[in-house]
Formats: C-alpha cells, sequence, structure tokens
C-alpha cells in the first residue's frame, strides 16, 4: 500500500513532468479524474491541480465521473467531499481549467465497483441542457463534445441515438 502523501508527490510531479514535455511542442495535458482513483474528492482534485500549476495541464472533465465524485462520493475515503450543487457546482469550481469534455449519463452506481456507469443519454439522472451551458459558461470553447459509452454493451448501436440527442440539444441552445 503506498503512503497518501507518496502518491500525490508522485503524481504532481508526473503531472507537472509531462506537462513540462508537451509544452515544447504546444500540447495540452489533460487529466480526467474518476471516483476509482485515490484523489477524488472534488476540493483534492482542485488542489493537485493547483499544485501541478502549469499553463499546458487542464480538466478532462467527464459529466458521469464529475457527477459520481460530486454528488454520490463514489469510493471517497472519509471525510466525504459532496458539493450542494452536485456536477454544476464542480463545473463553477473547475472555471477556465476545462481542456477537454466527455458527455455521457449517470445513474449513480459504478460499473465492476471501481469507475462511474456510463449510461446513454436520458437513461440517467443529469441535466445535459443546463450541464452544457454550465460549461460553455467556465470557459469550456472547444469544438469537441465527446460521447463516452465506456463499458456500455453495444455501444456502437447506442453512439447513433446519444448523437441524435446532442445534436438536438444543440439546436435547442442555438449552438447548431
Amino acid at each position: 500500500w503506498l503512503d497518501y502523501q507518496v502518491a500525490w508527490d508522485r503524481v504532481v510531479n508526473m503531472f507537472r513532468s509531462c506537462a513540462d514535455k508537451t509544452a515544447k511542442v504546444d500540447t495540452l495535458v489533460v487529466w480526467e479524474f474518476e471516483p476509482g482513483f485515490i484523489f477524488n474528492k472534488p476540493h483534492e482534485v482542485m488542489r493537485l491541480f493547483n499544485e501541478v500549476d502549469r499553463p499546458n495541464f487542464k480538466f478532462l472533465f467527464d459529466s458521469c465521473h464529475a457527477h459520481m465524485c460530486s454528488v454520490v462520493a463514489a469510493k471517497q475515503e472519509p471525510p466525504l467531499d459532496k458539493l450542494c450543487g452536485g456536477e454544476m457546482e464542480f463545473v463553477r469550481l473547475l472555471k477556465g481549467k476545462i481542456g477537454h469534455v466527455h458527455l455521457i449519463d449517470s445513474d449513480n452506481t459504478l460499473h465492476d465497483n471501481e469507475t462511474s456507469t456510463h449510461v446513454p443519454f436520458g437513461k440517467g439522472l443529469l441535466n445535459f441542457e443546463a450541464l452544457l451551458t454550465a460549461l460553455v459558461e467556465a470557459g469550456y470553447n472547444s469544438g469537441w463534445w465527446s460521447i463516452d459509452l465506456c463499458f456500455w454493451p453495444n455501444a456502437w448501436e447506442i453512439t447513433a441515438h446519444c448523437k441524435r440527442y446532442l445534436d438536438n440539444l444543440f439546436i435547442k441552445l442555438k449552438w447548431k
């Protein structure tokens, strides 16, 4: 078992090293926090980000991981770090620090008791109209919105439905 502080220092130094190397080729390094990782509390995630302190280091914001970390506090060691505003508050906490996005719904469960269950849009609890708006207000301005059906059975067949869901939402938001 690895000591918490030793793990923290190794992860911070690893992200700094990656960011320093990739800065030479103008590349962004993104960190996808997940409930199954040792550092999975919203304020802990922010603290680690601030300690890495590199301009080309950002978050990969995965909607279901953000929900599971901020609402359910899945796999967190006490004291739990739940946010009253859930994933919406988490987005605001990460303002200006989001480099990429994975979108998928959450049903408050874990896949194999490790990572968030990635359920298709509309089969979970997330309000994507509000979430997408919050992400843009938090400074996310990439043209990329990735659909993440990790571990979902028949993901290829479900992808078309998920793409239509987002296309319709973008039309509703007048983004398309």
